[in-house]
């Protein structure tokens, strides 16, 4: 066991992050500031989705008004992203996150190391345990194959030595159905629960691309976008990247 000492280290952390969020906290006075502030934002809003949802350019003046419409969003998304009050709540927030994860960390982090030593040696012996249980299971069966096999043979023996052939095929069934019975070896188990974690290793992308190429259902596991992404990285580096399958072009934003 751990000293209050070093017991009281957590506790300490715990504390600090309660008085964390207690600084984070927003006062009537910030608040009103930021309603203040953004409340216009949030009514023009209302105009920016209808012209979104109903835009139709087809002549200079509908192009002259969305373009104004463009600079004023621009200019609101500036006040938002810029306003200083917003920025220092998201600021407080990220640290205050920051510090809940260290705090979770100081605790779990040494937790699950002691865990897993303790259950390491547990682990091991079940393992041991269930060798002892296989091997000596393989004992058995053999021992019981080996004597089911030895009566087959003394049956089957007196069935050549009578002559009476009702004899001989009573003595034949009796071998047919004598058969060693499957031996079964219970293993010592602690009642720890354990399981087997899935895992997958790429091992060769271009036999998984070869085999895609034959199996279209294996393109779903590619993450087109990101793959996009990278392709057209390697375009803007090298105009002369070209690849088969794939369109790059270029759009006016």
């Amino acid at each position: 066991m751990e000293s209050k000492d070093a017991e009281r280290v957590e506790i300490v952390q715990v504390e600090a992050l309660v008085k964390a969020t207690n600084e984070v906290s927003v006062p009537d006075q910030i608040r009103k500031e930021l309603i203040r502030t953004l409340s216009p934002v949030a009514e023009r809003m209302a105009g920016y989705a209808e012209m979104a949802q109903t835009i139709n350019v087809t002549c200079q003046d509908d192009a002259d008004n969305a373009a104004k419409a463009d600079k004023e969003i621009a200019a609101d998304i500036k006040i938002v992203e810029g306003d200083d009050v917003l920025s220092k709540i998201i600021r407080g927030l990220d640290q205050l996150h920051g510090k809940a994860v260290a705090v979770r960390s100081l605790f779990v982090g040494p937790m699950k190391g002691y865990r897993k030593t303790i259950r390491q040696p547990v682990l091991d012996w079940e393992a041991a345990e269930k060798k002892k249980a296989d091997d000596l299971a393989r004992k058995l069966n053999a021992e019981a194959a080996a004597k089911a096999a030895r009566e087959q043979a003394a049956l089957l023996k007196k069935a050549d030595a009578v002559k009476a052939p009702e004899k001989q095929e009573a003595y034949r069934e009796q071998a047919a159905a004598t058969v060693a019975p499957t031996v079964h070896v219970e293993v010592a188990k602690s009642g720890m629960r354990s399981m087997g974690v899935m895992t997958c290793e790429i091992v060769s992308i271009t036999a998984f691309v070869k085999e895609a190429a034959k199996r279209t259902d294996l393109c779903g596991y590619i993450d087109q976008d990101a793959l996009a992404q990278r392709l057209k990285r390697a375009r803007i580096q090298n105009p002369m990247f070209d690849v088969a399958g794939v369109k790059f072009g270029k759009k006016t934003v």
